[in-house]
This record gives C-alpha cells, structure tokens and sequence, in this order.
C-alpha cells in the first residue's frame, strides 16, 4: 500500500523539483540575487526534510566560536512558529519567548548555547541584519539555511542523516529530497551524522564526490545529559538505567529516540510517538500521564526537543513519575573535528577586516 501511494505521489514530486531546480537555476545565473551582511554567515541545513541533527551541529559550531571571542548569533525562521516576522528568542542572558511564538529549535539553542543570540525571522537577511545592528553580533550562524538563497553565507555546511539514505531517492512528497543530490556542488562541508560504522560514511562520501569534492566526515548524535523537566536539575544516566521508562516524543525519527534510551540500558515499557513539532496540549498530557500508570512506568522519558514544548504543562507531571529529557550532543572524532575547525576558522581569517572580536 505504501509503494502504491508513493507512486501516486510521484507527479507531484516532480512538479516540487522543477520548481526547485528553476529556483536554483534563477540563483545561479544570478537573476534572482542573494544578499551579503557585513559579518560572516555559516549556514547548517540539509537535502533531505527533518531529522538529521542540525540543532547540536549549531550549538557545537556556536560555542566553537564563542570559545574564540566571537559574539555569536543564531538566525532560524522557526518552524510551526504561532508568531510572524522578527523575533528575539533570547538576548543570550534570558530567554524572552515560549516555543510557541520561537519555535522549538530556536528555544532549545536558547538554552543550550548560554550568551549567543537568538532570532527568528522568515526573511533570514532582514532578521541578521536587526541581529547585527541591535546585539552587535559579528558571526550568524544560520540554521536550515541550505535552501534559504536569498542570504549569501560564507560557510555552507550539509548534514546527511546516515540511517535515512532511503530519504535520497525522491524529492517531495514521494520521497525526502528538498532538491537534487546535485545541490551538493553547493556545500562547503558534508557532514554524516548518525552513523553506526565506518562503511556507512564510505558510502555517503562515494555518492557525496560525484557532485563535489567538499570533504565528508563523520558524526554522532549522542546523549549529554539527562534533566528532571520539572526541576531544572541533571541527573546521572546511572540513577535511571534502572527504571522502567514510558516515552513519548513529536520529532521526525522517534526510533532513534527509542534506540537511545535503549541503548543506555534503561527498561522501556511502553511509548507513544505524536507527529513532528506537535504542539501538545493538556490533554495529551493527560493521556501520556495514564498510558505511563497502565505500563507501570517509574519515569516518563522524552526528548530535550519536546521538553521546550512542555515547560507550560511540566507542573502537571508529578514526583511519583517524574519526566526526564535526554539532552543531545554532537560528538565527531579529533580528526574530523579538526578539519570542520579548519574550515570554520578559515571562514572567519577571510572575513576579519568586517569584524570586531570583543
């Protein structure tokens, strides 16, 4: 049944690439231009829809920055967003907006990434603009910004979920693609994330060079922290690898959710996957709260994505079943992460005389 709608689906994956393809085209030959801010531009995004962990690559490259002096800003449109136009999420000291009106992605790099500031804005150059003229930010780092031509960036960064190759075969809504594995001229960098060997990097990187020789390397997603929701407080992976946990997540490839905790050795009873951004409600609260009692459920587990979505229900979990979230990294080996600091680095020496290190 899935392969009949997908062939269903077909036409109009190819009406979605000729679109993207005449977009592209229009950029190229420079009918339509893209504009330049007056400090650099790193853009993380990807080819394919969701899930490939562009938030810990941004909060990795954001405090890689910082660490040099650099005042950092984050540029994202906010995805499901209620709000419209610019607003800040976070002035790099307080968080002024719930992930309603920032959308969940912007609010979690609020949180993760302390001092950098925090933006939304369909208009990514108008939104950078306001970011530079109002925080003095001299760095942005855009986020989803593969397809968003309108901004010229300096650094263009590309993720490829390693477990999701199946998503490279059709463009939308047949298939995952956002535009043509050709796109890839365009990328500075590949990053593969979420790999389990070596063989699957030697794959992606096999079809990655017959569009560019952009370097590939490799990466994982892995878990940080574990944080009671409620509270505020970390607590030890080891404290719950002993409990029995009932999870629940809206994210785009909530088997990698599952296959997280699992592999933390914690004891999964039960779980409930709601779609990608759900915004929930309280009665799905309520709903989470009674599946977790019916599977004997010590704690309620979900992800550091979702857990910017509940902060306005957290009061309705109590004690006797806590919620937990499990707080995501980005993790690459020395030599890798030595050639992503290289181009990073190298980004920055280019454009030095536009920017003023504090």
């Amino acid at each position: 049944m899935e392969t009949i709608q997908r062939w269903l689906l077909y036409p109009f994956s190819f009406i979605y690439a000729l679109i993207m393809f005449l977009r592209n085209l229009f950029f190229d030959i420079k009918i339509i231009q893209s504009k330049k801010l007056s400090v650099p531009v790193i853009s993380v995004g990807n080819i394919t829809a969701g899930g490939t962990g562009k938030t810990p690559v941004v909060a990795f490259i954001a405090k890689m920055l910082q660490n040099d002096g650099y005042k950092v800003g984050i540029i994202s449109r906010g995805y499901r967003r209620s709000s419209k136009g610019y607003v800040v999420v976070s002035d790099g000291s307080e968080v002024f907006v719930n992930a309603g009106r920032g959308g969940d992605e912007p609010v979690m790099l609020a949180h993760k990434v302390s001092g950098a500031v925090v933006a939304v804005h369909e208009k990514r150059y108008r939104g950078g603009k306001f970011l530079i003229e109002d925080y003095g930010v001299n760095v942005i780092i855009m986020d989803d910004g593969f397809q968003h031509r309108a901004l010229h960036r300096d650094l263009d960064i590309v993720l490829i979920n390693a477990s999701k190759t199946d998503h490279l075969r059709a463009h939308i809504p047949a298939g995952r693609l956002r535009e043509r594995l050709q796109s890839l001229q365009r990328a500075d960098i590949v990053i593969v994330t979420k790999y389990r060997d070596d063989g699957m990097v030697k794959s992606i990187e096999k079809l990655v060079h017959r569009y560019t020789n952009a370097p590939v390397i490799g990466s994982e997603i892995i878990p940080e922290d574990i944080f009671d929701v409620r509270q505020g407080k970390i607590i030890a992976i080891k404290d719950i690898a002993t409990k029995k946990a009932f999870l629940f997540s809206g994210i785009a490839h909530p088997g990698e959710f599952y296959k997280t905790v699992d592999d933390l050795g914690v004891t999964i009873s039960g779980y409930h996957w709601f779609p990608d951004h759900h915004s929930f409600s309280e009665r799905d609260i309520h709903y989470v709260l009674q599946e977790a009692k019916q599977h004997n459920a010590d704690i309620i587990l979900t992800t550091e994505k979702d857990a910017v979505r509940l902060r306005q229900y957290k009061q309705l979990f109590t004690e006797a079943v806590p919620l937990y979230a499990v707080a995501i990294a980005f993790s690459v080996s020395s030599y890798d992460k030595n050639v992503l600091e290289n181009y990073v680095h190298r980004t920055m020496n280019k454009n030095k005389r536009s920017i003023t290190i504090n």
